[in-house]
């Protein structure tokens, strides 16, 4: 696998330095600056399903209408009509303008009709004169080109000539017109370039929701409903986010759960979590109420949004779900609902057996038309949780899925970060592979998926990390980071080292870690804060141990400085002194989001955490955040560290 990606990478590599060479494009006008983008790329099933319930909804949404099937046909063109005329140089006014309109409409059918592309170089000279009266068009005449637009054959691509001068010049004037259109004549524009396929790339769309951002309080429910619409189609969040949920709280009583699921889609794709509560737990309610009859769309994205807005107040709630959805017959879901369904609980640690195990056979069953990127999802459920089942299912699925990754390469290209994503969280349940891990760690392939950026991903830091730990007895010849990215990923991926006297306010787990310290300082006279395995963001608390002389000591004078990204050894901590006569022990806090919830059960990646301080022959000591908080008084914790130190140390 390893041979066949690099081959790819090389070819692809080659391309990629003619492209940096090869000069841009001239354009003329003053025209848009983006990229080349296809014409009419951004339409998908979330978005026609969100827009056809608009549609279908008795509710006042701005709907653009399009002119009737059959309404003009036109198979024969005059040509008179596409060249400048003495004729029409002595007509003035509106006459010039109805004119000029009608001749464009002549044109647009024409092109639909014999499927003539609006980019032939005979249209040229119409094309440019219409440009230049567009700004004396009015409203009216504006919508009705852009109208026109819709009618037109598909180009290549959106900088087709003719074409894109003519919806840019339309743009232009349509974000000049801003200032004067009320909230209703906005949501009816930004629909017609929706229709377009054209809201990302033009520039009437991003300007009309700033205004409209700044207009929330006032909105009616199908106002709000619309404007997050295109928020989701945009990708692009309200400045006033806050005000908009209040508002929207008013009204969700109101609206059916299509609705609340298109609102939804907004709040996800810009990552706007919902933080009114009276708003989440409507949402939570309706969807509880009304799941036996939910489109799976509308659950999708309502759970989407669910999962990303949830704190740990919410995990009654979530539970609630949970349990309602294990009722549901999920034979009649789509594979991409029972996802969400078992992705549901992942940020909270929250876990439910009978989803799971079912969730894991629908994708045993169906997992050779699944998506490289549904393998990414399903497999971090299965990292995260440590599933196990009766019929050790997940081993199956897991072993499946490896072999299944090396006959994908055409996809990891197109989707490298998945690949590797998934080849991390395959570790947290003991499975590997060591082509694959040599493919993800090549520096082409890095190159290819991150560019210069990859010292920032956590999930390459633990694939390096478990490459150097866990494969270390395991020949494993091929390549790994270097010395100098892992220490940058040290610096940038590791929490600081928390401190009494810093300016920086303390979290609840940094007030624990520096609790238990001071403690372990009165019993032990050496210890220290230190990060054994830098792809972790927390330190932990290292004792090197005597035991013969039953006593501390320091760490050693060469052990490397903190955020270098160097994994810890006992040769690390003791230098010198690396003989059977001492211990190094590690005192690990288990927070709340290392817990599957409402069990004893650790996450994976805290699993592995200890696995690899195991590997390295630490000795670890596991103190439970809710072990911790459950201790009244500052000698009951005295004697707790003292009861736990005794099981790895004879004090």
């Amino acid at each position: 696998m390893l041979r066949s990606l690099k081959s790819v990478l090389s070819v692809q590599y080659k391309y990629s330095v003619f492209l940096k060479e090869t000069t841009g494009w001239m354009i003329g006008r003053n025209l848009h600056t983006n990229q080349i983008r296809t014409a009419k790329m951004y339409v998908d099933r979330e978005n026609i399903y969100a827009h056809t319930i608009l549609e279908q909804s008795a509710n006042p949404y701005q709907l653009f209408a399009l002119h009737e099937p059959g309404q003009f046909k036109y198979t024969d063109l005059d040509e008179s009509v596409l060249s400048l005329k003495n004729a029409e140089k002595s007509i003035k006014g509106k006459d010039k303008l109805e004119i000029l309109l009608e001749n464009f409409r002549a044109v647009a059918f024409y092109c639909k009709d014999t499927n003539s592309l609006i980019s032939e170089q005979r249209f040229k000279e119409f094309i440019n004169r219409y440009c230049d009266i567009v700004p004396l068009l009015s409203d009216e005449q504006l919508l009705e080109s852009l109208r026109l637009l819709l009618i037109l054959p598909r180009e290549a691509t959106t900088r087709a000539d003719n074409f894109i001068e003519l919806w840019n010049v339309l743009d232009m004037e349509c974000c000049q017109r801003i200032k004067d259109w009320d909230t209703n004549q906005l949501l009816l524009v930004c629909d017609a370039w929706y229709k377009l396929d054209m809201a990302r790339i033009c520039d009437f769309v991003k300007n009309a929701l700033e205004k409209l951002g700044r207009k929330v309080r006032k909105m009616t429910p199908s106002q709000l409903v619309q404007t997050m619409f295109l928020c989701n189609v945009t990708r692009r969040s309200l400045y006033e986010m806050m005000d908009f949920q209040i508002n929207l709280a008013r009204y969700a009583h109101g609206m059916s759960l299509d609705e609340l699921g298109v609102m939804s889609m907004g709040f996800f794709k810009t990552q706007s979590a919902i933080q009114n509560p009276e708003l989440l737990d409507h949402l939570y309610e309706r969807l509880i109420n009304e799941l036996d009859t939910a489109k799976d769309i509308t659950m999708v994205a309502i759970l989407k949004v669910l999962r990303y807005s949830s704190k740990i107040r919410q995990a009654n709630r979530m539970e609630e779900l949970l349990n309602k959805m294990s009722q549901l017959n999920l034979d009649t879901k789509s594979l991409l609902t029972c996802l969400h369904v078992a992705l549901f609980g992942i940020e909270l640690q929250l876990c439910h057996n009978g989803i799971l195990e079912y969730v894991l056979q629908r994708f045993e069953r169906d997992l050779e038309q699944t998506r490289l990127k549904d393998l990414e999802r399903i497999c971090l459920v299965l990292g995260l949780f440590k599933a196990k089942t009766l019929t050790n299912l997940e081993k199956t699925l897991c072993t499946r899925i490896l072999n299944m990754l090396q006959n994908r390469t055409d996809e990891i290209l197109k989707h490298p970060r998945c690949f590797l994503n998934c080849l991390h969280y395959l570790t947290l349940c003991g499975f590997y592979n060591k082509d694959m891990m040599a493919a993800a760690l090549d520096e082409k392939f890095l190159k290819h998926t991150f560019g210069s950026n990859f010292i920032s991903n956590r999930n390459l830091f633990h694939l390096d990390t478990f490459v150097n730990v866990n494969l270390k007895n395991e020949n494993y010849l091929g390549p790994q980071l270097s010395d100098k990215c892992r220490k940058t990923m040290g610096k940038m991926l590791t929490c600081y080292i928390p401190e009494r006297d810093q300016k920086y306010k303390l979290s609840a787990t940094d007030n624990v870690l520096l609790q238990i310290n001071d403690i372990t300082s009165t019993l032990l006279n050496h210890s220290a804060l230190k990060h054994i395995l830098p792809n972790y963001e927390r330190p932990d608390i290292v004792i090197c141990y005597n035991r013969e002389k039953r006593i501390s000591i320091p760490l050693s004078e060469t052990c490397p400085e903190d955020y270098t990204g160097v994994i810890l050894t006992r040769k690390h901590l003791l230098g010198e002194l690396d003989t059977a006569s001492y211990d190094t022990v590690a005192i690990v806090i288990a927070g709340w989001n290392t817990l599957i919830r409402n069990t004893d059960n650790y996450t994976g990646h805290f699993s592995m955490k200890l696995q690899q301080l195991n590997l390295l022959d630490h000795k670890y000591i596991v103190i439970n955040w809710y072990e911790w908080r459950e201790l009244e008084t500052h000698k009951d914790r005295i004697d707790f560290i003292r009861r736990r130190l005794s099981k790895v140390i004879y004090l």
